[in-house]
């Protein structure tokens, strides 16, 4: 079976207000979009966030170079394209993510299978974390926190909230209250939010003796020293990764940090996923696979290292992903049923896609 045509598009999904994470403002929910086609009509989709990177115009140029190629070759046209631009690999991790995981897709679609099985499935539900308390500084602690009790009655058994990061007070009051509401099941994202050991510690060292389940990205990405640094002085495991370039230097950070942020959509696919996964698992560690829960469930699904699967629920706007896709996730009770379809999930309704694109390219 060979590549013939690759669409690739761009969009921008509205969102009902700014969202503000650490130093980032975000005023449009983007997305690049990737439907690889074959001679035998079987076509692969991948989803992801661009986040500031060229993944479009990377996409293209990988495209361009793997048309007519044998789609059971996967791992050889994912390494063989980056070797032959190794200077520029940083550049196109992210797009080689997306076309490994529409291969993925094709291989099992192929064989009538969901990914999950195909790997030789350990179990068909996974626990989700679910993620609150977007738009904090547009809103009360008293929203947020009739917020994360629905969550809690609803039976999530992780509920992560952001915090501000520069604002101490207004930190410590808004976790303290949440944990109230959430107790054990509380996590806290601080975003990137500080760039030195001590002006995180100043935060961190406050919220130790909360039980909180983990501490998200205290420092920006590549920065596993100072994480592995901070998390020596505290009891509060530490979690990161979601931005890691590649498999190297995630299992650099799972060896850090106790909790592994994996992404298929950046690291590398589902090959590097996969990798990584097993190492991260094997040294004791946990893997939380960040967000674009249909990928991720997929290998939470053969992968008892990965102990639950993220999302952004629908309802509060902060990632109209699903706008994206054929079929929403199915939740009960905080635990995910995992999709059956044959695919690696991220099944795209390319009609909507054309409706929010704002360019569209097309290799052949």
């Amino acid at each position: 079976m060979r590549i013939t045509d690759i669409k690739i598009a761009e969009c921008k999904l509205p969102l009902p207000r700014p969202i503000r994470l650490g130093p980032v403002e975000i005023l449009t929910r983007d997305f690049v979009a990737v439907r690889v086609e074959t001679d035998a009509g079987i076509w692969g989709d991948a989803l992801g966030y661009p986040r500031g990177t060229a993944l479009a115009e990377s996409l293209v140029r990988m495209g361009n170079a793997v048309i007519g190629l044998d789609t059971s070759n996967r791992r050889a046209i994912v390494d063989d394209f980056m070797q032959n631009f190794i200077n520029g690999r940083p550049t196109y991790t992210k797009a080689a993510s997306l076309l490994d995981i529409a291969l993925w897709d094709i291989a099992s679609k192929e064989i009538k299978q969901p990914v999950f099985r195909m790997l030789g499935a350990a179990r068909t539900k996974v626990p989700v974390m679910v993620v609150a308390g977007y738009y904090l500084d547009q809103r009360s602690i008293e929203d947020v926190g009739q917020e994360v009790q629905e969550l809690v009655d609803e039976g999530y058994e992780r509920v992560k909230v952001m915090i501000l990061g520069n604002d101490l007070d207004f930190d410590l009051r808004f976790v303290d209250a949440m944990q109230k509401i959430a107790g054990s099941r509380l996590c806290v994202d601080a975003h990137w939010a500080w760039n030195s050991i001590d002006e995180a510690y100043y935060t961190c060292r406050r919220l130790d003796d909360l039980g909180l389940r983990f501490i998200e990205d205290p420092f920006g990405p590549y920065r596993a020293r100072q994480t592995h640094e901070l998390q020596s002085s505290l009891r509060t495991p530490t979690a990161c990764g979601e931005d890691a370039a590649d498999a190297v230097a995630l299992f650099e950070l799972a060896q850090k940090s106790r909790i592994l942020r994996l992404d298929a959509t950046t690291c590398g696919g589902i090959t590097s996923a996969i990798a990584v996964t097993e190492a991260t698992g094997l040294i004791g560690h946990t893997v939380l696979p960040h967000v674009f829960l249909p990928v991720h469930a997929q290998l939470a699904g053969a992968y008892k290292a990965i102990e639950a699967v993220e999302v952004i629920p629908p309802e509060c706007g902060a990632c109209p992903m699903f706008d994206l896709l054929e079929r929403p996730a199915s939740i009960e009770g905080g635990i995910l049923t995992i999709d059956e379809e044959p695919g690696a999930g991220l099944a795209l309704d390319w009609a909507q896609v054309e409706k929010f694109a704002i360019k569209a390219y097309h290799c052949k």
